[in-house]
């Protein structure tokens, strides 16, 4: 396998640090669909423990809070930031595996990104993956009343490509999802612009909004200063983009980019900006050992065609996995917070911890954490 070949299977997916002891076990593992099915089952039966009681929260009143022609607005109208993420009550995970039902053997469920309507309900899209099918991804949806008790409901998009980070906003009136495809042999994936035909289940293709030379993922936009950006990494290097039109194809790249090199701690989205008056709140996976470690805040203080400054925030990093057994112990790599008048509720995803080399990786979550 040529070097950029080795570069672009680690930028698309998951990939981590193996001695030569793990890497035989995994060898055996990858050839004996049996031992592999026994060490997911045995991952998910030491890691998943759903709790015994739930304990969540008092949820807010969202009815109205969310009836705006552009959802988040630009800026989130929210009278304090979020800092540190807990988890909100006895209640994690909300989402497994598990709960898929119409997508064959589900490995994980990853990726998650809120919506709440303008009736209060809410909504979440997430990534479903199954190692063994093609495509391996596509993109899930669940409901809710209060934002902490979750029904699956099913898959509403795919495509002949791996499906994931499907990030969901509203501009003009119009439902938008640009989820992040992985095209694996074909070479780089370009970044399409969904719109719903039929929220929540139904989406069109509409515009293609970049074509990257080489692998980049988990395109995320926003409006700021007049026109639209997004931010978009390969676990090394950031680089932004912009255009005047949400729909335009081929958005302009920055003067800049990468605006940031070599920064694997913080180089690949890691969940929505949050546009603030003065600033921009982004947030960023950490890649630097495994895959998705943690997630930093950044402030992006300077953003404009020729300039881009970005400082850690204190509190950083703001999502950390605890450690031990549990269905977020190892990795926490996204988060989508949401202010609900009181605080942010948010939504996150986990992987397990202790023995993740031999059980395999594919064991991500999703739960709920409020700041």
């Amino acid at each position: 396998m040529s070097d950029d070949a080795s570069r672009d299977d680690l930028l698309a997916h998951a990939r981590y640090r193996y001695d030569s002891g793990v890497s035989t076990i995994r060898s055996v593992l990858a050839r004996s669909t049996a031992v592999e099915r026994t060490a997911w089952h045995t991952g998910e039966w030491l890691h998943m423990r759903t709790p015994a009681a739930r304990h969540p929260p008092d949820p807010a009143d969202m009815r109205g809070r969310y009836d705006g022609e552009a959802v988040p607005a630009y800026p989130v109208e929210a009278h304090r930031e979020p800092s540190v993420f807990t988890p909100a009550g006895d209640i994690n995970p909300v989402l497994t595996a598990a709960d898929v039902t119409d997508f064959g053997r589900t490995d994980c469920v990853a990726d998650p990104f809120l919506f709440v309507t303008a009736e209060g309900d809410w909504h979440m899209f997430f990534e479903i993956y199954t190692q063994n099918r093609e495509p391996t991804a596509v993109i899930g949806h669940a409901e809710s009343a209060d934002g902490y008790d979750w029904t699956y409901d099913r898959v509403v998009l795919e495509t002949d490509e791996h499906l994931s980070y499907p990030y969901v906003f509203r501009w003009e009136g119009e439902y938008y999802m640009v989820p992040d495809r992985w095209a694996k042999a074909r070479g780089p994936a370009g970044v399409t612009l969904y719109r719903a035909e039929s929220f929540p289940h139904e989406w069109e293709p509409v515009a293609d909004p970049l074509q990257p030379e080489t692998p980049r993922h988990d395109f995320s936009p926003f409006r700021w200063g007049g026109r639209w950006w997004a931010l978009i990494g390969d676990g090394t290097d950031l680089y932004a983009y912009y255009s005047d039109d949400l729909e335009a194809s081929d958005w302009t790249p920055h003067e800049g980019n990468p605006v940031v090199r070599d920064r694997p701690r913080a180089a690949r989205p890691g969940g929505r900006p949050l546009v603030f008056d003065d600033h921009v709140l982004a947030f960023y996976q950490d890649c630097a050992g495994r895959y998705g470690r943690r997630v930093h805040a950044y402030e992006i203080t300077e953003l404009t065609p020729e300039r881009y400054e970005d400082a850690e925030r204190a509190e950083s990093p703001v999502l950390d996995p605890p450690g031990g057994l549990g269905w977020n112990t190892g990795a926490m790599h996204q988060v989508d917070p949401w202010y609900d008048g009181d605080g942010w509720h948010c939504a996150v995803d986990g992987n397990l911890g202790l023995g993740y080399q031999v059980l395999g990786e594919h064991h991500w979550a999703i739960g709920i954490y409020r700041a």
